[in-house]
């Protein structure tokens, strides 16, 4: 399998970062989980933060603990259709998150992802584990504690090696490494498989269908040249990511993230 260094696909979710205080983050790059962990990151919601804190369509999952000193809790956080407001949030309480690529190949939910997509949902609902790690990770007295303590829970999964995963891996990496530009027909036949087959397991591993995960990827990129790259013209990513004109990519750009893009970048920008 490829390395962390391999990666084409980075899926983000800045307003987290801007809407929340205290944030952090740590990439595992080279790390014996970079394969499967995007991002480790923690945060301190505020007054106005659980009205107000959203995440955009990333094609992947989240842990998200709750470190709560008499209510710490644990849930799924999965990918939304669309920009959406997240509910159920404490003010004034830190909360540790562990963000999973789509492809990731060491937990082994209960149910099929399309069945938990836009949900947050008890992780001991879906994730056979020690109820103890929830508590453990939500009294370690540091972020970089509880990194630790996630990564002992994580060294307790084998890897997941069986056939259908390694069509799903391959097709991801393929999709990612396009940036979202990827024929879906001809991929399947790259692969050895149909095209219905290759979106069943995608919706059972990730929850989106082949072409849903291309445009998702597709947008991301888009994202993060758009916030990232401050001389990037908008004439530019329309050429570069295959749409037909300006109306086609604002209208691709708000499926997900409900504001156009010169909108969200001035709205989310900041601070990043």
């Amino acid at each position: 399998m490829s390395t962390l260094l391999e990666k084409a696909y980075f899926p983000a979710q800045p307003e987290i970062e801007l809407n929340t205080d205290s944030y952090q983050e740590f990439k595992p790059i080279g790390t014996p989980f970079g394969n499967h962990i995007a991002v480790y990151y923690q945060f301190k919601t505020t007054e106005e933060s659980i009205h107000s804190l959203s995440l955009i369509p990333d094609g992947c999952f989240d842990i998200l603990f709750r470190c709560h000193p008499q209510k710490p809790g644990a849930i799924l956080w999965t990918s939304p259709l669309q920009r959406r407001l997240q509910p159920n949030f404490h003010k004034n309480c830190v909360y540790f998150g562990v963000r999973f690529y789509p492809e990731q190949g060491l937990l082994k939910l209960k149910y099929p992802m399309k069945e938990m997509l836009d949900q947050q949902i008890p992780l001991l609902d879906v994730l056979g584990m020690d109820e103890s790690y929830i508590e453990k990770v939500s009294e370690a007295d540091s972020f970089s504690n509880r990194i630790e303590v996630f990564n002992e829970f994580l060294s307790g999964f084998p890897l997941n090696k069986n056939n259908d995963y390694q069509i799903v891996f391959s097709a991801i990496k393929s999709i990612s490494a396009s940036s979202g530009l990827l024929n879906i027909s001809e991929l399947a036949k790259k692969i050895g498989y149909s095209d219905r087959y290759l979106r069943g397991k995608f919706e059972e591993y990730i929850g989106f269908s082949p072409k849903q995960f291309c445009q998702i990827v597709k947008f991301q990129n888009c994202l993060h040249k758009l916030l990232f790259e401050e001389d990037k013209d908008l004439l530019d990513l329309i050429y570069d990511y295959g749409y037909y004109d300006q109306a086609h990519f604002i209208r691709g750009f708000k499926k997900y993230a409900y504001f156009t893009p010169g909108q969200y970048k001035n709205q989310f920008y900041k601070g990043i």
